[in-house]
């Protein structure tokens, strides 16, 4: 049976790779190589997206940005939904619109064009990231949850320095266009599975009986059912909203997404100008170091957390620590070193600090909420840190390096916000000292946990069953 070939370990690699991909696609329009510059004045050729549509600093900042669109729309819809149908088949739909708009991207014929298909591109990553975590904290062993978390994120580094290479290598050999047609075309297999695979289910859905429960909107006009939809999203927020951890985790992995993203977009491009590198060798080198510090970094803060005991107070101790090692070190690399060799190293243990923090945060989404509310809750969490980080900082880079004309100053400045990052996240560890730790409460209903056949009218299967797994992750 599928179920019996899908353990907790097979089910968490599949994760790791549609993860990868996800972002293997923000780090190929972000290379060099794909998004392009224009004709220098010394006589060097335009090439890329920003030189075949002719784009400003400002416009090029939004191509990073237009998924929040797709993302902020569909990211609560689909975490609603993951009450009443099964996790696995709502990601084969949100995976289904992202293969279909990344390979749109190749395709397109303009500036609106290309706009467009990338904020369809959020949609898609919005039905995964909001549901693959929770499962992953469903059928992890108790013991190593911040591991398999930290697994998990660390495809987010290695995705994005993944997409820096290829995009470097791909595009001067086959154009920029068929980076995005490679793409689209590795995420299909996944979402293949994700469509025929078992229909699992989160811990804390309420089993419907398939007897026209109301609350379910079953038997309702499609009115009635959006109005129960949006009457249900609103009643959640304010749940989230009466827990404090929650909200200060959320603010402080807002701010430091928003240093993280625009390092992750403009990086590359600083470093090629302030250390007279070319396009290609500034892409193969960022996306190095990021490679290795991203897998490191997030291994590192999985693995701390589980040592020091995996409470809400340590995991906030964790991000507030590591904002302010990075804020110090991403400093010192651009605005003190002199060469490529002396920048290096400083900007390695910066970037090290921050992707400490993936697990430990993402950890707190999930724990300082009812287990019902964790699909919404990272829904909620990934609009914030996307509207209030990663959205406006690559533009607000952009219109600050066009104002300073000097990439030293406008990302010091930019890492500076990391130690506000930092205070937020001290906060919330004050206030996780007397938060509920919701964690006590899913493992009391985790007894009995098995793979069953569907049953009833649900045709959903519960969970994984975690003897089958012997996985030592």
């Amino acid at each position: 049976m599928a179920s019996a070939w899908l353990t907790p370990g097979r089910l968490l690699l599949l994760f790791c790779a549609m993860n990868m991909l996800v972002y293997i696609d923000r780090g190929v329009i972000a290379s060099n190589g794909v998004n392009g510059d224009k004709a220098s004045q010394q006589g060097l050729p335009a090439y890329g997206i920003v030189g075949e549509f002719g784009l400003s600093l400002t416009q090029d900042g939004f191509l990073a940005t237009a998924f929040m669109v797709g993302l902020l729309i569909s990211a609560p819809v689909f975490a609603e939904a993951s009450k009443h149908y099964p996790a696995l088949r709502l990601m084969a739909v949100g995976l289904g619109a992202w293969i279909l708009s990344t390979a749109g991207c190749a395709f397109s014929f303009g500036y609106t064009s290309l706009m467009i298909c990338r904020m369809v591109v959020g949609l898609g990553e919005a039905s995964f990231v909001s549901l693959a975590s929770p499962l992953i904290d469903d059928t992890a062993p108790p013991a190593r949850k911040s591991r398999w978390l930290a697994t998990f994120y660390l495809c987010i580094p290695v995705g994005y320095a993944a997409g820096y290479i290829l995009g470097g290598l791909i595009a001067p050999a086959l154009g920029w266009r068929a980076a995005f047609l490679l793409e689209a075309a590795a995420m299909v297999p996944f979402a293949a599975f994700c469509a025929v695979g078992p229909p699992l289910d989160l811990k804390g859905k309420p089993q419907h009986t398939g007897s026209g429960d109301s609350s379910s909107g079953e038997g309702k006009g499609l009115g009635d059912k959006v109005q129960h939809g949006v009457t249900a999203a609103l009643a959640d927020l304010k749940t989230l909203a009466k827990h404090p951890v929650y909200v200060l985790n959320v603010g402080g992995t807002a701010v430091y997404t928003g240093v993280l993203g625009a390092y992750a977009y403009w990086g590359p491009k600083a470093g090629a100008q302030v250390f007279s590198m070319s396009p290609e060798g500034a892409d193969l080198k960022f996306g190095a170091i990021t490679v290795v510090t991203g897998v490191l970094g997030t291994i590192l803060g999985g693995v701390a957390l589980d040592r020091v005991g995996s409470t809400m107070t340590n995991a906030l101790a964790i991000c507030c620590i590591s904002n302010v090692v990075g804020a110090l070190m991403l400093v010192l690399s651009f605005a003190v070193a002199s060469s490529f060799g002396m920048f290096a190293p400083f900007f390695a243990v910066g970037q090290l600090g921050l992707f400490a923090i993936q697990a430990p945060s993402n950890a707190v989404a999930l724990w300082s909420v009812p287990p019902l509310l964790r699909p919404f809750g990272m829904a909620i969490l990934i609009i914030c840190i996307h509207l209030a980080g990663d959205v406006p900082s690559p533009p607000a880079l952009g219109w600050l390096q066009s104002k300073l004309a000097n990439w030293r100053l406008s990302m010091s400045v930019c890492s500076l916000f990391l130690l506000l990052a930092a205070v937020i996240y001290g906060a919330g560890g004050f206030m996780a000292r007397r938060g509920p730790d919701y964690r006590q409460t899913s493992q009391a209903t985790d007894v009995g946990d098995t793979v069953t056949e569907p049953s009833g009218d649900s045709g959903h299967l519960p969970l994984l069953n975690e003897e089958q797994e012997a996985s030592p992750i």
